[in-house]
C-alpha cells in the first residue's frame, strides 16, 4: 500500500473484485463532493452537530463512496494527502501535505515495502520536522483500514503518549462518516486505545516510563515509540525484552522507533552505532533526518521578519563550517539529496537543469548562528546541537561538555591531516603476539629498516616497520581498529626535533599503552603531532622494545647542534602507570634523552639536580599536566592529527572530586592514555619555557603600524544594493558564484 508496484497490485485486485478500476481524485474534487453532500442535506448530525451517518444517497453517491473507500485501502499516500488531518505547528488544523522529511521517510517506507521486508525504522532526528505526526498517520491507516492489525502507541512518559495519541484520534475523527468504521472502544487516557471489533483491529497506548514490557501479552504488527532516548535504562526492558520479543519479522509490520539525539551513551545511542554499522544484517533501518531538510519552518517568514538577516552579513567561522558539514552529509546521502534538491527546483530557487552541489541556504545559516550564539551563551551549546544537527554525529554528541570545548574540537577536526600511513613494528624484543598477521601486510610498500646504535658500546638493534593494511576502512571513532598499529601522520625531517610520550599499561586488554610522538615547537612554532602508537594488550615490560623503534626512526636525521637533541625526548609516566621498567631497558641499550622531573615551586628548581627520570603524576602535579594541554589545544599550539585522540578529547570532562576540587578526567567507560602520552610529549620538553614568549609569537611581529592615509576618496562607492542589481540577484549569489568566495568567507 506504499510502494507504486505494491498499490498497482492491490488496484487489480480491487478491480477483479468489484468490477471497475478506481479513480483517483484530486483534493479539489473531494472537497467539492463534501460540499454537495452538505448542501443537498444527505448527513444526519448528532447531538454535537457532527456527521454521524449518510441518507438519501444516489447511484452516483454510493459509487463515489465505494471508489474513495477502496482507494485509501490501496493507496497510503491517497489517504495521506486527501483524508489526513493534523495539527500544524501553528495550532491550525489542515490536510497533510508531504514536506520534505516526510517524503524521505515515505520512500524509505516504500523501499522495505518493495523488498517484501518488514518495515521497521530507527529515525534518529532534528527537533519538529513531522516524524511523530507522520508516524501516527502511518498507524491511523493501518489500523482504520486494514484487518486483524494489533498496534502499540507510546512516549516517554504518560503526558507524551497522551499527545501522541490525540495525533491518531484527531485523525479518525476528521474523516468523513461514510469512510471510517465504527469504533467498539475508544478510553483516550494515556493507558488507552481505539478498537475496532468488527475488524479485529486496534491500538493500545503505552509509554517508557511503565515498569513492565511495552506490548507484554500482545502479538503486536505495528508499533511506534517516541522520545525513545528519554526511556534511558528502562529502553533495555520496555523494548529488547518486552516489544520485540513480541513482534516477530513479517511484511505486515511497520515499527518505528523516532528521537531526538540526547547523548552518545545509553541505549538508543548504541542501538544507533549498530544498525548504522550493521545494516541490513540487523533489525532496524537507520534513518536520520537533519534539521535544515525542515525547509518550511528553518526557518519560517515569521523568523525573517523578527530576525532579519543584515545586508550584507557574512556567516562566522563557526556557521560555515557547520553549513560545510552539513553539504558534506548531503552528498553522502543521495536520498537526502534527490527530495532537498527537488524541493528547491519547486520553490523556484534552483533550475531543474542546474547541477552544482547543495549549499545551506543563507536564511537558514542565519538562523542556525542567531540561534547557536544564544545557546553558547546560556551554556547549552550540547543539547542545541543535538536538536539541531546537522548530521548524526551531531544529533548523539555528549550532554555533559567536554573541557576542551566542542568549536576547538570542531575546528581540530577540521583542520587535521586526513591521510595516514599504517605500520607494525617487527625486530628486536617484539614479542610474537603483537606481530601482525601475514595477511595485512601490505607488499606493495617497502619496508622500513631502523636502527639504533648505543653510544657506549656500540650495540646494534634493529627493528623494521611493515605497512599493514586493513579489508575495510578504519572506524575512526573505533580504537580497537588500530590496536597495535603505528600510525604516521608525518615520517621524521631533517631539522627537527621529536618529544616522544608514553603512557604504559598492564596490557589485559583495558587502558591502552600508548606512545605519542610530536615536533618540539621551538621559535613560536606549535608542537605537530607525527606519529602515535596504542594497544591495550602492550603491557609495561614490553613498551619499551616499541618506544625505542619509534624514537630510533624519529632519530635518524635529528643533530645536537641544530636540534637540540640527538635523539627524542622521551616522557615516560611514573606513577599512574608503571614506567620504571620501560625507562630501565632503554638506559640499557644506551638511551638516555629522559624528562628529568623537578617542583616547579622552588625557587631554584632546575632539571640538572634532578634525580628523577620520567614524568610523575601526582596530585599537584596532574593539573599542571592535563591543564597545559588543554590550554595549547584550545590556543592552537598544538596540531592534533589522530581521529583517535580527538576521540578521547571528547569525553575529556570536569569532575568535582570529594573534597570540591576540580578534576580533569575521561568520562566514566571511556579512556584518556592518549590524552596523557599527548600531554607529556608536549608539555615535558617545554615545561620550563617561558609562555608569555610562546604566546607573543603566535601574533605576526611589526616594527611599526601602517600609515593612515586621510585624503579624501576618489573612487566608486559600490553598494551591496547596486553589486546585486547588476551581477546577480541577491548577496548569497555574490557570496557563492564570485571565484574569490574564498576571500570573502575567511574576513
Amino acid at each position: 500500500m506504499y510502494a507504486e508496484s505494491k498499490v498497482t497490485e492491490r488496484l487489480d485486485l480491487a478491480e477483479r473484485e468489484f468490477g471497475f478500476r478506481p479513480e483517483y481524485h484530486s483534493v479539489d474534487e473531494i472537497d467539492e463532493f463534501e460540499r454537495c453532500m452538505v448542501r443537498d442535506g444527505k448527513y444526519t448530525y448528532d447531538d454535537f452537530g457532527r456527521p454521524e451517518s449518510t441518507r438519501n444517497l444516489t447511484e452516483f453517491d454510493r459509487r463515489w463512496i465505494l471508489n474513495e473507500q477502496l482507494l485509501v485501502m490501496c493507496d497510503a499516500a491517497y489517504f495521506l494527502t486527501r483524508y489526513a488531518y493534523l495539527r500544524s505547528e501553528e495550532g491550525v488544523v489542515a490536510r497533510f501535505n508531504f514536506r520534505v522529511p516526510q517524503r524521505i521517510y515515505f520512500d524509505i517506507v516504500c523501499d522495505l515495502e518493495e523488498r517484501g521486508a518488514a518495515i521497521e525504522i530507527m529515525a534518529l532526528k532534528a527537533r519538529q520536522l513531522g516524524v511523530s505526526i507522520f508516524s501516527e498517520l502511518l498507524i491511523a491507516h493501518r489500523v482504520i483500514f486494514s484487518h486483524g492489525v494489533g498496534a502499540v502507541i507510546g512516549s516517554a512518559d504518560q503526558s507524551k503518549t497522551s499527545e501522541m495519541s490525540q495525533m491518531l484520534l484527531l485523525c479518525y475523527d476528521r474523516l468523513p462518516c461514510w469512510l471510517r468504521p465504527n469504533f467498539t472502544s475508544r478510553v483516550e487516557s494515556a493507558r488507552g486505545q481505539l478498537l475496532f471489533g468488527h475488524q479485529a483491529s486496534g491500538v493500545s497506548f503505552q509509554h517508557g516510563s511503565q515498569k513492565f514490557g511495552i506490548a507484554t501479552g500482545s502479538t503486536p504488527t505495528v508499533y511506534h515509540l517516541s522520545e525513545v532516548a528519554l526511556y534511558g535504562d528502562a529502553a533495555q526492558p520496555l523494548i529488547d525484552e518486552g516489544l520485540w520479543k513480541a513482534v516477530h519479522a513479517s511484511p505486515m509490520v511497520l515499527g518505528i522507533l523516532e528521537s531526538t539525539g540526547r547523548s552518545n551513551k545509553g541505549w538508543w545511542a548504541n542501538t544507533w552505532y549498530y544498525s548504522k554499522s550493521k545494516w541490513p544484517n540487523c533489525r532496524m533501518f537507520p534513518m536520520f533526518l537533519p534539521w535544515f531538510c525542515g525547509v518550511d519552518i528553518y526557518p519560517t517568514p515569521t523568523d525573517m521578519n523578527t530576525h532579519p538577516r543584515a545586508q550584507g552579513w557574512i556567516p562566522n567561522r563557526e556557521t560555515r563550517v557547520h553549513a560545510a558539514r552539513c553539504a558534506l552529509y548531503v552528498e553522502s546521502s543521495p536520498r537526502l539529496k534527490k527530495y532537498i534538491l527537488s524541493d528547491e527546483v519547486r520553490r523556484g530557487v534552483r533550475a531543474i537543469d542546474d547541477k552544482r552541489p547543495w549549499t545551506m541556504p543563507m536564511d537558514q545559516q542565519w538562523f542556525w548562528e542567531w540561534n547557536y550564539q544564544e545557546a553558547k551563551f546560556k551554556g547549552s551549546e550540547s543539547s542545541y546541537l543535538q536538536e539541531m544537527a546537522g548530521d548524526d554525529e551531531e544529533a548523539l554528541q555528549r550532554s555533559e561538555e567536554s573541557v576542551f570545548g566542542h568549536e576547538t574540537i570542531a575546528e581540530i577536526d577540521t583542520n587535521r591531516k586526513r591521510d595516514y600511513e599504517t605500520f607494525a613494528i617487527v625486530g628486536q624484543s617484539i614479542e610474537d603476539a603483537h606481530e601482525p598477521d601475514p595477511q595485512y601486510f601490505d607488499y606493495k610498500k617497502e619496508r622500513i629498516p631502523v636502527r639504533y646504535i648505543a653510544r657506549k658500546n656500540g650495540a646494534i638493534y634493529r627493528w623494521e616497520l611493515v605497512p599493514v593494511i586493513f579489508p575495510s576502512k578504519l572506524r575512526e571513532d573505533d580504537p580497537s581498529d588500530v590496536a597495535g598499529v603505528l600510525l604516521i601522520f608525518h615520517r621524521p625531517q631533517p631539522n627537527t626535533a621529536y618529544s616522544i610520550g608514553v603512557d604504559t599499561s598492564e596490557g589485559k586488554g583495558e587502558d591502552s599503552t600508548v606512545i605519542s610522538v610530536w615536533t618540539y615547537g621551538s621559535r613560536g612554532n606549535p608542537d605537530v603531532q607525527c606519529a602515535e602508537l596504542s594497544s591495550p594488550f602492550i603491557n609495561h615490560t614490553e613498551a619499551y622494545a616499541f618506544v625505542m623503534a619509534i624514537a630510533a626512526y624519529y632519530a635518524q636525521y635529528m643533530d645536537q647542534a641544530v636540534t637540540k637533541w640527538r635523539e627524542p625526548y622521551v616522557s615516560v609516566e611514573q606513577v599512574a602507570a608503571v614506567g620504571d621498567t620501560c625507562i630501565k631497558q632503554m638506559r640499557n641499550m644506551g638511551y638516555s634523552n629522559f624528562h628529568k622531573m623537578v617542583r616547579y615551586d622552588k625557587k631554584n628548581a632546575s632539571k640538572k639536580n634532578s634525580n628523577q627520570l620520567g614524568w610523575c603524576t601526582w596530585g599537584w602535579s596532574r593539573p599542571i599536566l592535563t591543564g597545559y594541554f588543554v590550554s595549547t589545544a584550545q590556543n592552537a599550539w598544538v596540531v592534533i592529527n589522530s581521529p583517535w585522540l580527538i576521540e578521547e578529547m571528547k569525553t575529556f570532562e570536569v569532575k568535582i572530586t570529594s573534597t570540591g576540587k576540580e578534576k580533569l578526567v575521561h568520562e566514566e567507560g571511556k579512556h584518556d592514555d592518549r590524552i596523557f602520552a599527548a600531554a607529556m610529549a608536549v608539555f615535558c620538553p617545554h615545561d620550563m619555557d617561558l609562555l608569555a614568549n610562546r604566546s607573543k609569537k603566535r601574533l605576526p611581529e611589526q616594527t611599526a603600524l601602517p600609515p593612515i592615509d586621510l585624503s579624501p576618496y576618489t573612487g566608486q562607492v559600490v553598494t551591496a544594493l547596486q553589486l546585486r542589481e547588476s551581477r546577480a540577484t541577491t548577496l548569497d549569489d555574490i557570496l557563492y558564484s564570485d571565484p574569490r568566495r574564498e576571500r570573502y568567507l575567511n574576513q
